[in-house]
């Protein structure tokens, strides 16, 4: 059963359309036709399109030859060197906007920074699921952001109080004032 983005409720199959989908294949570039479901809400009407875990939404490369030109990996995609630019200046405006939403979720109640550092370093135990987990992030409603990201708990805590504890706590070692307070 899939849900809406903005309310969660059940979604409700409308039609199906077909996807084109390039990606690198051993004998070189190579494009799949699938076929994707496009579902309506019954409250408020509005039409998803629900995608393979491998499709990205509005591109036609699949997600793991995106995410290999992101990694820097020696043996990425065979897009053209400019698709390959385009996508690392698409995934910096998709970061920069999945910290602000985050950052506003929150009530700003830590920096970009400290959001963008917690953030990349639990990508890092997400194995090749993290360029997914970034997207869904970008295209999920505020509303639903709790669904995909808990800041609470002893990480964090109630207004950066166990962050300011670790802070004290370093410049107690150092013999020098806390940072930021």
């Amino acid at each position: 059963m899939m849900l809406c983005r903005t309310c969660l409720g059940a979604l409700e199959y409308a039609f199906s359309r077909k996807r084109g989908r390039r990606y690198t294949a051993e004998e070189g570039p190579a494009v799949e036709t699938s076929i994707v479901a496009v579902c309506r809400c019954p409250e408020d009407g509005s039409y998803s399109t629900v995608y393979e875990s491998d499709i990205v939404r509005n591109k036609q490369y699949c997600l793991g030859d995106i995410r290999s030109v992101l990694e820097n990996k020696a043996d990425y995609c065979l897009a053209s060197p400019r698709t390959r630019s385009y996508w690392r200046s698409w995934f910096c405006k998709v970061w920069a906007s999945v910290v602000e939403k985050i950052h506003r979720h929150i009530g700003r109640s830590l920096s970009e920074y400290e959001i963008a550092c917690a953030l990349t370093s639990f990508l890092k135990g997400c194995g090749e699921s993290w360029l997914r987990y970034v997207l869904d992030l970008f295209y999920t409603q505020s509303n639903n952001l709790c669904i995909l990201v808990e800041l609470v708990g002893p990480t964090i805590g109630p207004r950066g109080e166990h962050l300011q504890t670790a802070l004290a706590e370093e410049a107690a070692e150092q013999q020098k004032p806390p940072r930021g307070g």
